[in-house]
Parts: C-alpha cells; sequence; structure tokens
C-alpha cells in the first residue's frame, strides 16, 4: 500500500479564501442579478467590478498554495 500524505492547509489561506468568495459572489449577484445588498453609502461607479475583482484576488494564495503543493509532489515522484 502506497503512503499518501495529506495536505495541510493554513487556517488563514482559508479564511482568505472564504472572504474572497464571498465577495466574489456579492459582486456577482449585484452585477448579473441586479440586487441591492450592499448599502447605499458604499456604493460607488462600478462598485461590483470591484467586488469581483477583490474577491479574486483574495481567493489567488490559496489557488497557488495547492499548485505549488501539487507539483512539488509531482516533482518527487519522477
Amino acid at each position: 500500500m502506497q503512503k499518501t500524505d495529506k495536505l495541510k492547509i493554513p487556517v488563514q489561506l482559508l479564511v482568505l479564501d472564504a472572504l474572497g468568495a464571498v465577495l466574489l459572489g456579492l459582486g456577482l449577484a449585484e452585477w448579473f442579478g441586479g440586487t441591492n445588498l450592499v448599502s447605499g453609502s458604499l456604493r460607488f461607479d462600478n462598485y461590483y467590478v470591484a467586488l469581483v475583482v477583490c474577491g479574486a484576488l483574495l481567493m489567488l494564495p490559496l489557488i497557488a498554495f495547492v499548485l505549488r503543493a501539487a507539483f512539488g509532489r509531482a516533482s518527487r515522484e519522477i
């Protein structure tokens, strides 16, 4: 049987990913759904685009961590 190493994801990256997912979802709901979930005092021109971009950027560190771990394991197996 092969021994499998489990990937341990840091809690900070999970929190960033969750916050990014919330911002991304909120931005997409505002953009395409026409909802008014964001308070009027926080709105500016094209604020939904900013929410989508910021949400996606906050999700990138976890994706980079997982890809780096995957490619590191693949190179060790060769």
